[in-house]
């Protein structure tokens, strides 16, 4: 059968519709262009969560909690202990600022370390990934301030398995969260995560410097009262803030102990 050839006008009409249908990938800004990292929203279960947690090491939820919400909590941190001068150690743009929060005094920030679904989804990671430990902890909290101009920082593991690969476990240390105070973008150095590299079957011997599998590196782009969930052992690092602003965000660290409140014996490091 012969069949008429499409004219020219109509195959123009239809790479203009193949383009509009194509440009909210485009342009939709940091999160299409370079985020594959898993993302649920803020109905999502505890064990949903929990479920990305383990398969990939690191899930980013969007608008967790408000805006307002996080920058109370940031406020406490910075008109009390801070001000203050107790349980701050700098280094770089992480100030460490150890247990116990204050519940009169830091209560928003307590609301932020105790949120019922978060540590529920935590305790189900443990008892995955934390074999041999009783519960998880909060340990502490950090506030990362990356300011304008802070380059880009070496991809890390917070705490690593020095067992020979493939791990038996693979043993995991804990968890930890960062709350976005600001938007994380590209340009502000939102954190970079390599999903799945909590796996035992990667290297994890060392702390820090280059890993091939750095390159697999996506950035966790969030508004603020957002949150990102990953494990001590998945490979991170900030990217650079080529920003005029400072980009502010606070990581609370809960660790798998034994029912003593310690380590586990004999976990490899």
């Amino acid at each position: 059968m012969f069949m008429t050839p499409t004219p020219k006008r109509a195959w123009g009409k239809r790479l203009v519709l193949l383009v509009l249908s194509a440009t909210p990938f485009f342009l939709l800004g940091d999160v299409a262009l370079v985020n594959p990292l898993a993302r649920l929203p803020p109905s999502s279960t505890s064990a949903e969560i929990a479920d990305v947690l383990i398969r990939d090491g690191i899930v980013v939820l969007d608008q967790w909690t408000t805006r307002e919400k996080v920058a109370a909590a940031l406020q406490e941190l910075e008109t009390g202990r801070m001000s203050e001068g107790r349980n701050v150690r700098f280094g770089g743009s992480t100030q460490l600022l150890k247990w116990p929060l204050d519940p009169e005094k830091e209560a928003a920030l307590l609301g932020l370390a105790a949120d019922t679904v978060l540590q529920e989804a935590i305790e189900l990671a443990r008892r995955v990934h934390g074999q041999g430990s009783h519960h998880a902890i909060a340990w502490e909290v950090r506030l990362l301030i990356l300011a304008p101009g802070t380059p880009e920082g070496d991809m890390h593991r917070d705490v690593v398995d020095t067992s020979k690969v493939p791990l038996q476990r693979p043993l995991q240390w804990g968890l930890n969260t960062i709350w976005a105070v600001d938007d994380f973008t590209i340009d502000n150095g939102a954190t970079r995560f390599v999903p799945g590299s909590h796996s035992g079957s990667m290297p994890q011997g060392h702390w820090s410097g280059e890993q091939p599998e750095a390159q697999q590196a996506a950035a966790a782009t969030m508004s603020a009262g957002s949150v990102v969930i990953y494990y001590a052992s998945t490979l991170h690092g900030s990217g650079e803030n080529r920003s005029p602003k400072t980009r502010t965000g606070l990581n609370f660290n809960y660790a798998f102990v034994d029912e003593a409140g310690g380590r586990p014996f004999d976990w490899g490091y």
